[in-house]
């Protein structure tokens, strides 16, 4: 008999949904089957049996789940018997956002056990705190299960990064021209593809940009530039990572951005796609997007905006007008590890890189 233990995912979830079972309860199963699908803030990922035998499922779905938590055994033709409990039969189960609006407030644990469920969440709090239930004409909209992880992910970067925010603008007249020639070698490249290429090229000269945070005093920097690019077509906000961008050419870039893109669409991202970056690219390229500051992720110090294609008039020397292309390019930087000077410098090299076309 064999426990399935919920393994870490990544990185920044302290807790995971197991959206469905792929093996129904009590049926049989052979070493090497997916038998759950869980979904974590960046993907969704199969759990598999690692021994044979009859599936007998500890926990329902959809449900949320930590890392190292029982949710199936893997053992013979009887039920076996249920979980050892570590608490009394009465004991509740408080996410951490509840229990910091808890501590916040001074709310003791026996008043949450007044509230009657086994899971209590941050807006039970909130409830409880306001001394009333909404009222009965307002309307309550639950957010997706993606939704809430990158709430999470936001919480947990604005209490812990102190962000600062550069911006430069950038000219594309050359760019455009790169584009151009780069395409009827390689096929289809944008000026995304152009970005990362010139973000990865300064990880030599700004290895702060790349680093994580090790508290307030110490950061590591790991080889290589691993740009990660936000992908939103409506199903959550994706963050694949361009694994060694500063070594590979432009074409592989390109190559793995496509990918990206189609992998959104369908909803096929494996976790390895999602792993592993240490800087962002944010995108925000609708026309009407002129600016954008972005989020630092909680893994990194640096994420970098490129905000949409802007046309505007340019008085020559000779007194004629003329039209330029821009963008505006923006660096938002945890100012613990990189100070104001270094992210005017690091923006300053990628926009050298971009208006020579290069």
């Amino acid at each position: 008999m064999g426990d399935i233990r919920l393994p870490r995912l990544n990185a920044t979830d302290e807790e995971y949904t197991l959206i469905e079972w792929l093996v129904g309860d009590g049926a049989p199963v052979e070493a090497g089957t997916a038998v759950a699908l869980v979904e974590t803030s960046k993907a969704a990922h199969e759990l598999v049996a690692d021994d044979a035998g009859v599936l007998w499922q500890r926990t329902s779905a959809p449900s949320t789940c930590r890392p190292g938590e029982v949710v199936a055994t893997v053992g013979g033709g009887d039920r076996p018997p249920p979980a050892q409990q570590t608490a009394d039969p009465d004991s509740i189960t408080i996410t951490e956002p509840a229990r910091r609006l808890m501590a916040e407030h001074g709310v003791a644990e026996a008043a949450v056990r007044s509230i009657g469920k086994p899971v209590i969440a941050r807006s039970d709090i909130e409830q409880l705190v306001a001394g009333q239930a909404p009222p009965a004409t307002a309307e309550r909209v639950t957010v997706s299960a993606a939704q809430r992880r990158i709430a999470r992910t936001v919480s947990t970067s604005h209490r812990e990064i102190p962000a600062a925010y550069t911006v430069v603008k950038v000219v594309a007249d050359r760019l455009k021209q790169r584009l151009r020639a780069e395409a009827a070698t390689i096929g289809f490249v944008g000026i995304p593809e152009l970005v990362v290429e010139a973000i990865a090229a300064r990880r030599a000269e700004f290895p702060l940009c790349f680093a994580r945070a090790e508290g307030d005093q110490a950061a590591t920097v790991r080889p290589g530039a691993h740009v990660g690019v936000t992908i939103d077509v409506g199903r959550g906000l994706y963050l694949p990572v361009v694994a060694d961008a500063d070594t590979r050419p432009l074409r592989d870039v390109a190559a793995d951005l496509l990918r990206f893109r189609r992998a959104a669409v369908r909803g096929e991202f494996a976790e390895a796609d999602l792993a592993g970056s240490n800087i962002a690219l944010t995108i925000h390229t609708d026309a009407d997007v002129v600016h954008a500051q972005p989020l630092i992720f909680p893994e990194h110090t640096c994420a970098v905006s490129l905000a949409s294609m802007q046309r505007e008039l340019v008085l020559q020397n000779d007194g004629s007008v003329t039209t330029s292309d821009y963008f505006h390019l923006g660096l938002a930087y945890d100012h613990r590890f990189v100070n104001g000077r270094s992210a005017a410098a690091f923006l300053r090299a990628v926009k050298a890189d971009l208006e020579a076309g290069r």
